[in-house]
């Protein structure tokens, strides 16, 4: 990691802690492709040594949500401190703060375990519950930035053949592997960046066919499991599914010819 990383690093853990003095020992990029940076780091603070996550917002940063710098990571922390008490875990959110047209948010560092079978049918619960929360049940400012965010199904415009949505709940956005973490408690759920009102198929569809090579019965266990709480949208999660076989199946056949 370059200096100029390790102090911009610092620099932001600072405002974001609100700690005089922190050393930072250990960064590691985990940014995954995401539109913002995102640091692993271990710190050192007068109050002895930690570990947390820094994920920062800058200018021009890939905003599908359409909210820019500071309203997307305060919506992001609201989030962190809103949705536990509402049945969806959660990491901790350590502090925020926007600056200068950027922001950055500090959580607490997940210890994430290995997935296991069941894991995913976990999510599936955890998933049902946040699409059982109603916006009335957040706080004012938190329901004013989902409102205003962009629903991530519409980076794809107008598809053909697509059936109506029958509702719309609350949508994590992202809702797959690489954003649930496995811990001694169940799972957590990370980067609520896209949190937004939309399908609520979009996000099962995610779980169900983001990740690869999901076979099919452990497919039906997850909707059992996600139907065990609130209803499906058959014709609309077939969809979703349709959608995702495609497009893996055309990214095989791009790295066969390629």
């Amino acid at each position: 990691m370059r200096d100029t990383d390790v102090t911009l690093v610092g620099e932001w853990l600072t405002k974001c802690l609100g700690r005089s003095t922190i050393t930072v020992l250990r960064t590691l990029d985990i940014s995954r492709g995401s539109g913002c940076q995102v640091w692993d780091c271990e710190t050192v603070t007068a109050e002895g040594p930690g570990s947390v996550v820094l994920k920062t917002y800058t200018a021009g940063f890939d905003d599908y949500s359409g909210l820019g710098p500071a309203d997307t990571a305060r919506k992001h922390a609201l989030a962190l401190a809103e949705l536990p008490a509402l049945g969806v875990p959660t990491p901790r959110c350590l502090g925020w703060v926007h600056a200068g047209g950027e922001a950055a948010l500090v959580m607490q560092r997940v210890m994430a375990k290995p997935w296991s079978r069941q894991t995913r049918v976990h999510a599936a619960r955890v998933l049902a519950r946040l699409h059982l929360v109603q916006l009335a049940e957040l706080s004012d400012e938190l329901a004013t930035l989902v409102s205003r965010s962009t629903p991530n199904r519409e980076r794809l415009g107008e598809v053909r053949g697509e059936p109506p949505a029958r509702e719309h709940t609350l949508q994590h956005g992202d809702y797959f592997s690489v954003n649930i973490a496995v811990t001694a408690e169940g799972v957590c759920v990370l980067d609520w960046d896209l949190l937004a009102l939309g399908d609520p198929m979009w996000d099962l569809g995610f779980l169900l066919e983001a990740d690869p090579n999901v076979g099919e019965r452990e497919a039906e266990e997850v909707i059992h499991a996600y139907q065990s709480l609130r209803p499906v949208d058959e014709a609309r999660l077939r969809w979703q599914r349709d959608c995702w076989k495609a497009y893996w199946a055309a990214r095989d056949s791009w790295q066969h010819t390629g």
